[in-house]
Order: structure tokens, then C-alpha cells, then sequence
């Protein structure tokens, strides 16, 4: 069994992992993050239960997931626009 604290460490890893993920994965990591956080009591309803339900904790969990890995593929653009190569020769003085 693990301890609460393993849990809650899996859960705050679990957040970062999915700010640098596709959409794909932003259902799985809700998934997954609401069935640890229900382990620690801070969900009253069991995830069998919640999940596919109107206005579900797992929904919103999934939502904010997806704005997180929107505003991190946002900032990797911009950096990687900001690194493009300059076109021609430089002169060194």
C-alpha cells in the first residue's frame, strides 16, 4: 500500500506530465489522477461513478488538463519561432 504522500507526489507528477502531452492522453491522466485523489478522500464519489456524468469532477479535471498542455505547446512555439536560423551570412567584425 502506498502512503499518502507517494499518492499525492504521483498525482502532482501525473499534472506535469499531462502540460506536456497531446490531447490524446488528457482523458487517461484525468482518469487516473481523479482515481488517486478519490484513494486520498478528496473525491467523495467513486470514479465508476463520476465519469460520463454532466458537469463531472472527471470532466473539469480534463479540461484543465487540456488548457495546461495548450499554454505549454503555446510557449514551445514561440521559442521555437524565436530560435529560427537567420537567412544569409553574418558579418563578423
Amino acid at each position: 500500500m502506498k502512503t499518502e504522500r507517494e499518492i499525492r507526489d504521483e498525482v502532482r507528477r501525473s499534472r506535469e506530465r499531462a502540460a506536456g502531452l497531446s490531447g490524446f492522453w488528457v482523458p487517461e491522466l484525468a482518469a487516473a489522477i481523479y482515481a488517486l485523489e478519490w484513494a486520498l478522500g478528496k473525491r467523495s464519489e467513486a470514479p465508476s461513478v463520476d465519469v460520463g456524468r454532466a458537469g463531472s469532477a472527471h470532466g473539469r479535471l480534463s479540461e484543465t488538463l487540456l488548457k495546461a498542455a495548450e499554454k505549454n505547446a503555446a510557449v514551445s512555439a514561440r521559442s521555437a519561432r524565436s530560435r529560427k536560423p537567420r537567412a544569409g551570412l553574418r558579418r563578423v567584425k
